[in-house]
């Protein structure tokens, strides 16, 4: 094994220290409620397991919650890179819903070469609607957790809105027209997942190029891990700003057109939520970068599509999943705590990084 691949993997290693820990101390936490309940730990982890991966349809299943999970990720965890905090994905990733049930509609006729072009219409809209707060900050101030936030509330009611006002075609669910089977992403053969995993993978590893591989991207940590000396250095604030949060726009956007293209066919009022404010636990757990999002989005996947296994075979309650993941969020971010109870040594295995000392490092 060459040094460079020994270095490669003991920094894998160690970044996934943290995570592992949390995961496993919240299966305890977990197993201490469900018997408090009554119930078997075993068989409750038992039906988890079974309901994520048991077979080919639990596996689609988790892998259909993971993909817009992936892309609300990714949209957080370049934001972070950069020093900033992008709260705004669950409005981001409507903005792509609404883009591409319009043009999936109009563009129907195109056939699959409709997908390529929605898709990256999406990917545009959502870019453009990330820039505001960018541009609010860098121009006048105005801290972007508080836009973002701000404009999730705008994009929601502007996408539902339009789907329930110019666009909305007559059916049982209110929303816009079906976009046609031909223009719509393909399915992969397991369960409803579609081929939009493939494009959130491919998104990953985009995204890690840019920020690892890429003189933008070294702007963008640079201006993350110390403004001061990257200002010093020349690099702009202001436009790494606005290009962080695009950025991260893009990817959520493009999230929404594939839940549209790939999932349902249309944008139904209402839609599906939480997947924005979801994806900042992803960022978390996955430490903001790209590989640890597609592992905290298959995590996160995987507890949906198994609390539905969960319900049908126990009688413990579906909120189970929610709680191991609160408690495995609440660990992965106090890791002073974790350091509490399993001692320094914990620390130094995950080779020095540490979410309390900036959520970009």
């Amino acid at each position: 094994m060459s040094a460079g691949l020994r270095v490669l993997l003991g920094r894998a290693a160690g970044a996934l220290v943290f995570p592992l820990v949390a995961i496993a101390l919240a299966l305890v936490v977990g197993a201490v409620i469900v018997l408090a309940t009554g119930n078997n730990p075993l068989a409750a982890y038992r039906a988890l397991i079974v309901g994520a991966v048991g077979s080919p349809a639990a596996i689609g299943r988790t892998l259909l919650n993971a993909t817009p999970l992936i892309f609300t990720g990714l949209a957080v965890a370049v934001a972070f890179r950069a020093g900033l905090f992008n709260i705004g994905g669950e409005g981001q990733l409507y903005i792509g819903a609404i883009t591409a049930a319009i043009l999936g509609v109009s563009l129907g006729f195109l056939g699959p070469l409709a997908i390529p072009v929605v898709l990256f219409a999406c990917f545009l809209t959502g870019f453009l609607w990330g820039a505001i707060p960018g541009l609010l900050k860098a121009r006048f101030g105005a801290h972007e957790v508080i836009t973002t936030i701000m404009l999730n509330f705008v994009a929601i009611n502007l996408a539902t809105y339009l789907a329930l006002k110019p666009f909305r075609t007559e059916g049982l669910v209110p929303g816009t027209d079906f976009i046609e089977p031909a223009a719509r992403i393909p399915a992969l053969g397991l369960g409803r997942a579609n081929y939009g995993l493939l494009i959130a993978l491919l998104a990953a590893v985009a995204v890690y190029l840019l920020l690892w591989r890429t003189t933008l991207g070294f702007r963008l940590r640079a201006v993350g891990l110390s403004p001061g000396a990257a200002n010093y250095a020349g690099m702009s604030i202001g436009t790494s700003t606005v290009l962080a949060l695009a950025i991260g726009g893009a990817m959520a956007g493009l999230g929404g057109g594939v839940e549209v293209m790939g999932v349902y066919g249309k944008m139904s009022i209402p839609f599906v939520s939480n997947l924005g404010f979801n994806g900042i636990g992803v960022a978390l757990l996955g430490r903001n970068h790209p590989a640890g999002v597609v592992l905290g989005a298959l995590l996160f996947g995987g507890l949906a599509s198994g609390a539905q296994e969960l319900q049908f075979e126990t009688d413990v309650p579906l909120d189970l999943a929610d709680v191991l993941l609160a408690i495995i969020l609440l660990l992965v971010t106090a890791t002073r705590l974790v350091e509490l109870i399993f001692g320094k040594r914990v620390r130094e295995m995950a080779s020095g990084t540490r979410l309390d000392e900036g959520l970009a490092s």
